[in-house]
């Protein structure tokens, strides 16, 4: 099945107020203090950042999702969204936008009480010209999330020579064959980038670790099957043998254990040394 009738291209595109101002007065002001030429920029705060924390944690949380459940395709910023993971990420997509907007309405809620609490904390740098009215405010934060079929180099039709449409035909097909091959090696440079740093850990009886140790390489297990949408039956074999073998034993058991620790960075390095032939030249 081609590669089109299994995945899609999906965007996220999050914008947010960075509350903040170039101030030209005060940059030359400082310069001329210092005697010092195009020395720097200074940059007002005008909403303290503690009350866009929630807003740019929820905004940073659904990008890093977007890019461990989709795959590498474009520079234009479109990931490939393989179908069968579409409902998983469609639901947490909308989840986070949910709470993203959220969050942007109790902003512009308390936005009038944060604009004097600026102008107390600012003094004479405060300038109502820098905030904006509360209508162009709200337009300056947007999550947007949207899904495009993948090309079809069977579907380009236009008006030119024979010969001219199958020559570009030819160049989608390429390029399509590119992108794919490149999304599925980014699932082998992240499996091999966990299960690296595993062995690195474990392998220095000195070396301290998180919990997350065991619990991201788990995850990606479960996740992999979702996003291999070549069906790559040598990844789906890696994946099984890393649960198998690497995710047995929390990461409490790991530090307790001597023995177990070093057999499991024995068998991590084993099968990196397996996966070696799967990455990409560098």
């Amino acid at each position: 099945m081609s590669i089109n009738k299994k995945a899609m291209l999906v965007y996220l595109n999050i914008s947010i107020w960075t509350a903040r101002k170039y101030d030209k007065r005060v940059s030359r002001e400082i310069e001329a203090k210092y005697q010092a030429d195009e020395a720097g920029r200074y940059n007002k705060i005008l909403i303290a950042k503690a009350h866009l924390a929630n807003i740019q944690k929820i905004s940073s949380a659904a990008r890093s999702f977007h890019y461990e459940n989709t795959l590498p395709w474009d520079d234009k910023g479109g990931r490939l969204l393989p179908a069968a993971n579409y409902f998983n990420y469609i639901s947490n997509i909308r989840s986070f936008k949910d709470a993203f907007e959220r969050e942007i309405n109790h902003f512009l809620a308390v936005y009038p009480n944060l604009k004097e609490e600026a102008r107390q904390r600012l003094h004479g740098l405060f300038n109502e010209e820098d905030y904006p009215d509360p209508g162009s405010l709200a337009a300056k934060f947007a999550f947007r999330n949207s899904i495009l079929p993948l090309p079809a180099a069977q579907d380009f039709r236009v008006e030119l020579r024979e010969s001219e449409v199958e020559s570009i035909r030819e160049s989608i097909k390429e390029q399509i064959e590119a992108s794919t091959q490149a999304a599925q090696h980014d699932l082998w440079q992240r499996i091999f980038k966990v299960v690296s740093h595993m062995s690195e850990r474990l392998s220095d009886p000195d070396n301290k670790f998180k919990n997350s140790l065991v619990s991201n390489i788990s995850e990606l297990c479960d996740l992999f099957p979702k996003l291999n949408v070549t069906n790559d039956a040598k990844l789906d074999k890696a994946v099984a043998e890393i649960k198998a073998k690497l995710t047995v034993h929390d990461s409490q058991v790991l530090r307790e254990n001597d023995t177990i620790r070093s057999q499991t960075a024995v068998e991590a390095q084993k099968i990196m040394n397996k996966m070696r032939d799967y990455l990409p030249a560098a």
